[in-house]
């Protein structure tokens, strides 16, 4: 039996206004697989508006007037690779794709980028095209997450990531499994980001997946390569050219239109032709 691919996101307290765009993309972008979004807070209608995109949903509970609530002492960040690994432990999926919500587009399939270059790897993650010591907020959460010690030896690295990530699902199901284990005694609450860099950055993960750059088309971060209040510092250091924009596309340097853009709300002249296409 021939498995299917699924994209699955999760969000809290997001309405249908936010999510919308994240949404639409996936329908328009040719992805045949199956669609789950995981909502922890959301009212009546927002559910209503995204099982009629043809999305499942995973809620945890309802009030009486039929709005999904979950409360939870864990930050979402933290909680979401829960809740996907539960999922992938009871499911059989051929190939996974999550992302962050608010602030994602899929302007292309991903299943095509995904067959066309993992190969025999098991998971793609994202760069964000700038070293962790030349990014000041990854750079102190890496800091704080880990101490002096870890933070001298990590601040070399390359950063990847979190809000995008693709695969073969049991690799994803197990990635998800150890952040969220690792998350939960950090002493800072966002560390998903720290700790998922922390590992991926060590042996055997670097043996066997795919570190994707920026220029290769798969994901472009534009909170470090087109946020224009940060470009003028994050310039200097950054590893590769530039995404740009091509009529209402997001592309690499060299013309290529990425699968996936995140953090396009990060820059306001891209953001407005985003949402004018995917709402």
């Amino acid at each position: 039996m021939e498995q299917s691919d699924l994209i699955i996101g999760c969000a809290s307290n997001y309405n249908w206004n936010q999510l919308k765009y994240w949404v639409n993309s996936i329908n328009q972008s040719g992805f045949e697989g199956e669609k789950v979004l995981i909502l922890m807070n959301a009212d009546r209608e927002t559910c209503q508006k995204v099982n009629e995109a043809g999305f499942k949903i995973i809620g945890f509970q309802q009030d009486a007037e039929g709005n999904l609530v979950h409360k939870s002492d864990i930050m979402v960040h933290v909680e979401r690779f829960l809740h996907l690994y539960r999922l992938l432990s009871q499911t059989n999926y051929r190939y996974v794709i999550t992302t962050d919500v608010r602030d994602v587009v899929f302007q292309k399939n991903p299943i095509e980028w995904i067959e066309n270059s993992l190969g025999d790897r098991g998971l793609i993650f994202s760069s964000e095209s700038i070293k962790y010591k030349d990014e000041p907020w990854g750079n102190q959460n890496l800091l704080e997450t880990y101490g002096p010690f870890v933070h001298n030896i990590f601040k070399e690295n390359e950063i990847f990531n979190v809000g995008v990530l693709a695969g073969r699902a049991e690799y994803l199901r197990d990635l998800c499994l150890n952040i969220f284990v690792a998350s939960t005694n950090s002493p800072i609450s966002i560390c998903d980001q720290s700790t998922f860099n922390f590992l991926i950055s060590q042996h055997p993960y670097t043996d066997l997946n795919l570190y994707a750059k920026s220029e290769n088309g798969w994901a472009c971060q534009l909170g470090t390569t087109a946020d224009p209040t940060k470009l003028e510092q994050f310039k200097p250091f950054l590893l590769e050219e530039l995404p740009k924009l091509d009529g209402d596309k997001v592309v690499t340097s060299t013309g290529l239109e990425y699968t996936i853009v995140h953090q396009y709300d990060r820059v306001p002249e891209w953001r407005k032709l985003i949402e004018k296409k995917y709402g």
